[in-house]
């Protein structure tokens, strides 16, 4: 009998994580708390180990083919002039802008696709509680359903609830001093393939990004201290920003104008995970959930976001 395995997350490291085990003859499950397949998000710039297991999975061509079209990083001055600018480069170790640009939500189907002849997928579920013994986890879930598994695979994202309840209290967040509101806005005639970048006094920046689909994705960026603001209402984020960005000059009134309309729009402040370890018991963290701090070395490390695809920064 093939060793049952759930994995809780169906994005872009639940997908993979779910293909790999599957292929590997392993039966698989794949529990995901939103009702339907999640679609949305910004762009992940693909490098090093993630684009080798693109390659691997057979999906690296088709991964180019429905990028972004980003040609590079232009830095827009105080007058919306360009004073720099770097051209994408197929060297994955430099530049801004990786020759493999592509949409969160783009990303993720091309993994489901795939991932969904080697895997079970529930959605509309979550797990409530875990216990472990010496032959397997039980997994009690939010619909109500018992079911026990030989292991666990936890790829849920920064504010996995999952993790917090085999893990409680170990994540020590590194909070990166840095708040971005994100949003997709119409495209205008001015707008380019390159990702425009912008800062202005006071620790702000706006950036706009082409995608494949006619549009435009910004982002409102602070640098600050947390100060909770990724946990207020819609709302409250919108006027706050408001307020911040109204003297920030070049698109921001565009882009705030843009905000109050928006179907997409996403607060977040960023930090990272800081854990002491990548398992506990048959409960084992992968992507967002997987960045692991040695104490004993000082050393840190960091499989990148969703498994080693690292968003675009």
């Amino acid at each position: 009998m093939a060793r049952r395995i759930l994995i809780t997350g169906a994005s872009i490291a639940g997908n993979a994580a779910a293909w790999w085990l599957g292929r590997h003859g392993f039966d698989v499950t794949v529990v995901e708390r939103a009702p339907a397949f999640r679609k949305g998000g910004q762009n992940v710039d693909v490098r090093g180990v993630g684009r080798e297991v693109l390659r691997r999975m057979g999906l690296e061509r088709a991964a180019l083919d429905q990028g972004t079209g980003e040609e590079g990083t232009a830095r827009i001055d105080g007058r919306g002039r360009v004073a720099a600018m770097s051209r994408v480069s197929k060297d994955d170790r430099e530049g801004s802008t990786a020759e493999m640009e592509i949409l969160r939500g783009d990303l993720a189907c091309l993994l489901h696709g795939p991932a969904q002849e080697h895997a079970t997928f529930r959605l509309g579920d979550a797990v409530e509680r875990v216990e472990q013994d010496v032959n397997a986890v039980t997994v009690v879930f939010a619909s109500g359903r018992t079911e026990r598994y030989d292991a666990i695979v936890v790829a849920e994202g920064a504010e996995s609830s999952t993790r917090e309840r085999v893990f409680p209290g170990e994540d020590a967040p590194r909070w990166m001093d840095l708040t971005i509101a994100y949003l997709t806005i119409p495209r205008t005639a001015s707008d380019d393939r390159m990702w425009r970048w912008y800062n202005a006094p006071g620790g702000r920046g706006v950036s706009l990004r082409p995608d494949r689909y006619g549009t435009t994705r910004a982002m409102l960026m602070l640098q600050k201290p947390p100060g909770g603001e990724q946990d207020w209402n819609v709302d409250r984020q919108k006027a706050w920003l408001h307020a911040r960005f109204a003297d920030a000059g070049w698109e921001a009134p565009r882009v705030l104008a843009a905000m109050d309309g928006s179907a997409d729009f996403h607060l977040d402040t960023l930090r990272q995970v800081r854990m002491r370890r990548w398992s506990n018991g048959r409960v084992v963290l992968l992507g967002g959930c997987g960045v692991v701090r040695d104490a004993a070395r000082g050393h840190r490390h960091d499989p990148g976001r969703d498994g080693g695809l690292h968003p675009g920064r």
